[in-house]
């Protein structure tokens, strides 16, 4: 269900772009956080549906207003908001970090008991929360204070500063992945200086373990249980 809704998700955004319609692009939002929530309402979580109603009613006032692009606008912001809560609950007590359990997933519980990783793993756990959350809030004010059409725009109040052309809108729906690509980068390259004791699988090898260990690592995060190992 959650993967015939993805696809839906990405119909809905090309038409939209492709079209220019409205409701296409509220529509697209609306699935958007339904999908990025649906880990927690499907545990009947009281804070996920509290966010789910939040974010309706916000979709559903851009709606009223006439600015449904704003909706569109907000989908990195939503987003990179999810990946950070998804990587910072990982590191409360009781908890293995969520880089710590992807290692264990695509590599094994033994390479984790290599000297440093697990140290390792916790860090980077928490520089991935740190960097998603803190772009989720610079694309909030960039969203809302930077632009002659952004959010404040939408009730009558005057942006305090402001960029001109579509340039933002490129790093929105653009530079913000492509931020992600970048640091993800520069930390196996980092990794690889730092835990030259041990031996690495290249980058493309690593990225085709991810690829076909993800559907075990996506149940995992929707049903909270850890994946098992395997290759």
């Amino acid at each position: 269900m959650v993967v015939a809704a993805l696809v839906a998700y990405l119909l809905i955004v090309a038409a939209a772009f492709i079209t220019g319609r409205a409701w296409l692009d509220e529509l697209a939002a609306f699935m958007l956080v339904s999908l990025l929530l649906w880990p927690g309402l499907r545990r009947r979580s009281v804070a996920a549906a509290s966010l789910w109603l939040i974010a309706a009613g916000g979709i559903s006032a851009l709606a009223i207003a006439g600015r449904g692009k704003i909706a569109l606008d907000f989908m990195p912001v939503m987003v990179n908001a999810a990946l950070c809560i998804l990587f910072a609950r990982t590191l409360a007590p009781g908890q293995e970090p969520l880089i710590a359990r992807l290692i264990g997933a695509l590599e094994g519980p033994e390479r984790l008991a290599l000297p440093r990783v697990a140290d390792y793993a916790r860090r980077l756990t928490w520089a991935w929360a740190m960097l998603l959350g803190a772009q989720a809030v610079f694309l909030t004010i960039l969203i809302a204070c930077a632009v002659p059409d952004g959010l404040l725009a939408s009730f009558g109040v005057r942006a305090p500063f402001e960029f001109s052309g579509d340039l933002w809108r490129w790093y929105l729906h653009l530079g913000s992945y492509a931020t992600v690509l970048v640091f993800t980068v520069l930390e196996y390259a980092y990794r690889r200086w730092h835990l030259r004791h041990i031996p690495h699988p290249s980058l493309p090898m690593f990225i085709v373990r991810l690829v076909r260990r993800w559907p075990a690592l996506a149940r995992s995060f929707i049903d909270d249980t850890p994946p098992r190992s395997g290759a």
